[in-house]
């Protein structure tokens, strides 16, 4: 039947016309039908004003700086992510912000071991032997994860070389040891994945391959923005999101994300510009829905050695005197998220 009506255009030019028409308009609107597939799949992680409720936990880093700390838990804000070491000072610390309700994200990385991060030959067997110090240390924290930028060659210490497989050895080491003391916790892997490169993204496609999958209840991702900052980056933020999502199947956290107010490396900046960045980036997050978690980067201010990039919502030296205009934005996305 298709056949002979083909036919029987061919043969009268009106209807020939009529067919020729009919095709460029379905091929128009095919065309127009994938487009719209394509900008809703966007506009699902754009952000969008009126936003009543936040779907997710938002969190801020912190790097044992006492009074930005309880200046932030006196405010509201519980969760935090740091570092852990086995330090009685860092213990004694941890321990009181938890009597008045903090929540930590742990890492366990090189500052876990002993000698911190100047500690270039520990080996497996250490590591292990930390971790299990860490977890009956802290029997309150039940979120962990695992390393930090375990790609950037000033964090490949000892053990945790830059090979993909010795950091699934890390991965699964330290996951069997936190199971036996809190078979509930939540381990968190990749320890902070960047957005951007290829060859990284590879490398973690070979920890995943390994087997990591079995130990990992969600993976982190640590993203800041080219500079200077526009909202059209988000796009590009999302392939790359929705990429490491496509590889583990597992929810995301963004352990990292940030963007100094003041640098004195890079012109431009300003607290304005930085709080923004903030507020456009959460509701960003809280549009895709495997993103579970958003910690920015940082609590306090004057971070990040010589170049004194200014991360933080609160000036280090003064935070009850000067928080910046992102702290103000902050706390009432933080009283939105489900982490209030």
């Amino acid at each position: 039947m298709m056949h002979f009506l083909i036919g029987f255009a061919f043969t009268n030019k009106n209807l020939y016309k009529q067919f020729k028409l009919m095709k460029k308009h379905f091929l128009l609107l095919l065309s127009f039908a994938i487009l719209i597939v394509a900008s809703i799949a966007y506009l699902l992680a754009k952000p969008q004003a009126n936003q009543n409720k936040l779907d997710f936990f938002a969190g801020v880093c912190t790097h044992g700086n006492k009074s930005s700390e309880m200046f932030a838990i006196e405010h509201g804000v519980k969760y935090f992510r740091t570092d852990i070491s086995n330090s009685n000072s860092q213990i004694t610390l941890l321990d009181e912000e938890h009597t008045l309700g903090a929540n930590y994200l742990g890492i366990l990385d090189y500052s876990t071991l002993p000698g911190g991060i100047s500690n270039k030959n520990w080996s497996l067997n250490q590591w292990n032997q930390s971790i299990e110090e860490a977890v009956k240390n802290y029997p309150w924290i039940n979120t962990w994860e695992i390393w930090n930028e375990p790609y950037v060659s000033m964090f490949q210490t000892g053990f945790a070389n830059g090979s993909a497989y010795n950091y699934y050895l890390l991965i699964e080491s330290a996951t069997k040891i936190i199971r036996k003391y809190q078979p509930n916790a939540t381990i968190v892997c990749f320890g902070g994945a960047p957005i951007g490169s290829d060859s990284i993204f590879s490398w973690y496609k070979e920890v995943w391959n390994y087997g990591a999958g079995k130990y990992c209840n969600a993976i982190s991702l640590h993203i800041y923005p080219s500079l200077p900052f526009s909202s059209n980056q988000f796009g590009y933020w999302y392939a790359w999101i929705n990429a490491y999502e496509n590889m583990t199947n597992k929810p995301i956290w963004i352990t990292e994300f940030g963007m100094p107010s003041s640098s004195l490396a890079i012109q431009g900046l300003s607290q304005g510009e930085q709080n923004y960045f903030l507020v456009n980036s959460f509701l960003f997050f809280s549009k895709i829905p495997y993103i579970k978690r958003a910690y920015w980067y940082d609590l306090w201010g004057l971070s990040d050695g010589q170049e004194e990039n200014n991360f933080g919502l609160l000036n280090l030296t003064n935070p009850q005197g000067k928080p910046s205009e992102a702290w103000y934005s902050f706390l009432q996305i933080y009283n939105e998220s489900l982490s209030a």
